[in-house]
């Protein structure tokens, strides 16, 4: 690991990934209640809660936590997009079964590409603020 992100390893920076993902599931359900007229608790749960679950649960195992993953734009551009497609698909099943629904796959399409997109830009900005306050 490069000695600049000496500074950038604690436990601080690791929460306020935690809190930016969990913002990027908020966001997308603020988004989609906006544009479908359902309610905020309704979206909440229905949406945000499995996609969070299945995120928080899995994919620190599978390396989105883990430095090369927050501080290398590389690692970042094929990472995350995966582990978020496989968690994403989990979420999905997740989700139709927890709201007794059909599983649609406009909304798992829109679902995935808008998260996934959301976790990559989020995790992009996170690069460049950490970069930027490791500078001498």
């Amino acid at each position: 690991m490069p000695q600049s992100h000496n500074k950038t390893n604690g436990p601080r920076y690791i929460v306020a990934v935690v809190l930016g993902d969990m913002s990027v599931f908020l966001a997308f359900v603020i988004l989609g209640e906006a544009e479908h007229g359902i309610t905020l608790v309704q979206a909440l749960f229905g949406t945000a809660l499995p996609f969070a679950i299945v995120w928080f649960a899995s994919s620190p195992g599978l390396g989105a936590y883990r430095s090369s993953t927050l501080y290398n734009p590389r690692t970042t551009a094929w990472k995350i997009p995966l582990i978020w497609l496989l968690c994403g698909v989990v979420a999905l099943f997740a989700r139709a079964l927890l709201t007794d629904s059909h599983f649609i796959l406009t909304f798992a399409i829109v679902a995935i590409a808008v998260q996934g997109v959301l976790l990559v830009s989020w995790r992009g900005v996170f690069m460049m603020v950490t970069h930027w306050l490791s500078r001498p």
